[in-house]
Order: C-alpha cells, then structure tokens, then sequence
C-alpha cells in the first residue's frame, strides 16, 4: 500500500514538473494583460499630453473624457441601442434553442441525425457569404435598417452553437427523471419546462453569458444593417470613435472609449467566470 502511495506522490509530482513551464507562461502572459488593461483604464482618466510625457495624474483626474463621450458623441444611445439588440435576442435564444436542442437530444425521428448535422455545418458557414444577399433582399423590402431586424439576425446567427451545445448537455441528463414525471402525468411540455429545463440551469447560464457578451462586442452585422449613427451599438460606435479620435491626436479619448465599450462585458465576465466554467464542464466541454 505505501509503495502505491509514494508511486502516485512521484507520479503527480512528475507531471506537476513538467506543466511548470506551461503554468509560468501562462503567468507571464495574465500578468502582462492585466498590466495593459490597467495602463489603458488609468489613461482614460489623464490627457493626452500626460499620457505623451509619461505622467498620467500631474494635471489631476480627469473625467471629461467620459463625459464628451456620453454628451458628445452619442454614447449613452449607443449604450441603449446596444442593450436593445443583446437583451431581446439572447432571451428569444434561449426560448428557442432549449425546446429544439431538447427534441434532438431525447426523441428519435427521421431526420433527427441530419438535423444535428446541419447545425454542425451551419457553425462553419462564414456569415459574410450569407450576409450581402441577405441585405440586398431586406433592403429590397425596405426593411434593412431596423432595430427589430438586427434582433433577429443577432438571435439566427446564434442558434447552430447554441442548439449544438445544449443537445451535448441534454444528452448527459438521465432519462429516469422523465420516466418519473411521465408516470405521475406530466406531459412532455410540463416535463421539459418544470423538471429537465431548471437542471439545465448551469449550461442556460452559460450561453446566456456567452450571448450576451457575444452580442455585446457583434460589429459586422450592425455595420451592415444599422447604417445610420441613431441605431449603431458600443462596437460600430467604438470603431468609428477610435477613428475619429486617433484623427485628431484625442488619445485619452480614445483609451475611454475603449474602457466604456469593454467595461460591462469584463464586469460580467468577472463575476460570472464559475457559472460559465460550470456549464461548459457539465457539458462535456471542459475536463
């Protein structure tokens, strides 16, 4: 019993000796970011000039960067619009995507297999090959530059992952609880949405996480239909800041609008990180 012991304490230290290399860049490269996304946030706060001279508080705090962003350059609607597009479609996601992923995984049918196929290949459709046909039919219909519109596209662009990844975590539940609501006279529906959907909880909040932030920084999609600055969200508008900006040598500028389009998303991320790892674990996905 000790030989087996002390076989597996050399084991483990072993392997532990060998990811130490790994475990040191990994270091190397967290520290490194976070050292960036420390200067970028303490320089949205100083001038230009204090950023050029290398001391970013001797002119004091400042936090008219922030302020001409949200006054001057729309960036409070932007923010709005920016919720308008992930909040609805990331909700619409997950009230479409759990019944469907639901159905591949527990009913058999004819084309079930072909189904969950078609997802998988939906997921390497690059979507510029679909997204100029796709407006010159809206536009076309006239309806291209509408917020209802990029709702929609923001929640089908979504829907081959998202149905891929709850089919793999629907898949590892035990079919005993259905068998158990079934013999006390659920139906399918009541089955779905009152017993296996609450135990699906760690992988809903995880793509609800994944959508959200996804949704969040989108910039393709929007710079094709939301073509006018009324409509844009935080990533057409930070692109076409940074733009403006760097034009004119507004460098404090351009690190605050950097740290208000980035805030929320790394806010959320921080504080959600085990509920994400949970789910992506749960499903399979993570060791």
């Amino acid at each position: 019993m000790m030989n087996i012991k002390n076989s597996m304490k050399r084991f483990n230290l072993k392997n532990q000796m060998k990811l130490t290399p790994a475990y040191i860049v990994m270091l190397v490269f967290v520290v490194f970011v976070a050292y960036l996304f420390g200067w970028i946030f303490l320089a949205s706060f100083s001038t230009t000039r204090g950023i050029f001279t290398g001391d970013l508080f001797k002119e004091g705090l400042n936090i008219e960067n922030y302020k001409h962003l949200i006054a001057n350059s729309n960036g409070a609607l932007t923010i709005f619009n920016t919720l308008v597009y992930t909040i609805p479609s990331t909700i619409l996601l997950i009230l479409i995507c759990s019944p469907a992923a639901y159905i591949l995984s527990r009913f058999e049918f004819k084309g079930n297999r072909l189904t969950q196929q078609l997802f998988v290949v939906a997921l390497s459709v690059p979507a510029i090959m679909i997204t100029m046909p796709l407006y010159y039919h809206l536009s076309e219909l006239g309806v291209a530059n509408s917020r209802l519109v990029i709702i929609l596209l923001f929640t089908a662009n979504s829907i081959p992952f998202d149905v891929y990844f709850l089919t793999a975590y629907f898949k590892n539940i035990s079919r005993s609880y259905e068998e158990a609501a079934a013999i006390d006279g659920a139906g399918p529906f009541r089955t779905f949405w009152f017993i296996i959907f609450p135990m699906a909880k760690p992988a809903v909040i995880t793509l609800t996480i994944f959508n959200l932030i996804g949704k969040w920084n989108s910039y393709f999609l929007p710079l094709i239909f939301a073509n006018t600055s009324e409509m844009r969200p935080v990533g057409v508008w930070l692109q076409q800041s940074v733009t403006a900006m760097e034009a004119t040598g507004n460098y404090a500028g351009m690190f605050a609008a950097v740290v208000l389009a980035a805030a929320p998303t790394m806010i959320l991320y921080f504080f959600l990180t085990n509920k994400l790892l949970d789910g992506a674990k749960q499903g399979g996905y993570l060791a």
